[in-house]
């Protein structure tokens, strides 16, 4: 059974295309199509549950904000008079679906269908351009960007889309991924290491819940950076952390920390103490960290001063944590 991405690409090139080349044939080469953005299925991680609400074949168009302006309204009307049932059942066997999704809130209209190219960036990033400066890349949390960059563009002969899309996918620069990378372990260190064995003596269990629950997802963070990939928003991280071709050790420890009560406190110490080991065992492989200590916090610290840029070099240790 196909899933909503390849759904969405086959919908396009019998639908949407021929649509483009019809009716819109002056302005085509200025028009990218694709599907990225906020959905399940812009991730590929939709599966028989997302289908309950707002799923259908769809796709986006984005197009410079000019051009919209004058075609916009056109657009989206074509957009929205392709025969979705037809083709559903054209390929019921493949799209495992008799109908579009009973339930449609509404938001699905603002996540496919056209778009300027500086709206969908805007939305995501807050920028409608590509990252220059450090403040930009800085500017945006790891899971906006992630939106911004999945899922796939299925044409775009003018490249305009595209140009800013690759700056993004091509991550953060090196010194701006280690302050990243500092910062979360710094954090990590603070609530697992130290105020979750503080919360707990202390019987606050409300507190320790929290510090544990911070402590995975600064963790989390880390690990996405250091494997040079956008962590995506709380719903898809363990799915996402699956695929990850390095650090895989990690996702079994953190799922199982995650599933820990504080009524097992002494053990989720111990396995606190393991995932950060672990951490600490990659930062020395990468030359980052001597290793001298046991504390995220003091390898965080050693991350900093292997930074070449002396202004980031010199920020708060926190600044630029997820």
């Amino acid at each position: 059974m196909w899933n909503g991405l390849k759904i969405s690409e086959v919908f396009f090139e019998e639908y949407g295309l021929p649509m483009l080349e019809n009716d819109f044939s002056a302005y085509k080469d200025d028009i990218a199509c694709g599907l990225a953005g906020q959905t399940s299925e812009a991730f590929g991680y939709d599966d028989y549950i997302s289908r309950d609400h707002d799923y259908a074949p769809g796709f986006c168009l984005w197009l410079p904000e000019k051009l919209k302006k004058e075609i916009g309204d056109d657009l989206q009307k074509a957009y929205e008079a392709l025969p979705v049932q037809e083709f559903i059942l054209n390929h019921r066997s493949d799209v495992g679906m008799a109908e579009q999704s009973p339930v449609m809130t509404g938001a699905r209209r603002h996540r496919v269908g056209v778009h300027s190219i500086e709206e969908f960036y805007y939305e995501h990033t807050g920028m409608t351009h590509a990252p220059v400066t450090t403040e930009d890349w800085l500017a945006t949390p790891q899971m906006h960007i992630a939106e911004a960059v999945n899922g796939k563009v299925f044409r775009d002969p003018s490249g305009e889309f595209t140009a800013i899309r690759n700056v993004w996918k091509g991550f953060y620069p090196e010194d701006i991924k280690k302050k990243k990378v500092a910062a979360d372990l710094a954090m990590a260190g603070k609530t697992g290491q130290f105020n979750y064995v503080r919360s707990v003596k202390r019987g606050d269990i409300g507190a320790a819940y929290y510090c544990s629950a911070e402590f995975i997802y600064k963790i989390s963070a880390a690990l996405f950076l250091l494997s040079g990939r956008y962590m995506p928003y709380y719903k898809w991280r363990f799915r996402a952390m699956k695929e990850l071709t390095t650090l895989s050790d990690f996702v079994g420890p953190l799922i199982k920390l995650s599933q820990m009560s504080e009524g097992e406190s002494a053990s989720k110490i111990g396995l606190i103490e393991e995932i950060s080991g672990l951490v600490i065992k990659e930062l020395v492989n990468r030359g980052w960290s001597s290793g001298y200590s046991d504390y995220l916090l003091d390898n965080a610290k050693l991350v900093m001063k292997t930074i070449d840029d002396t202004e980031i070099a010199s920020w708060n240790i926190f600044v630029g944590e997820d």
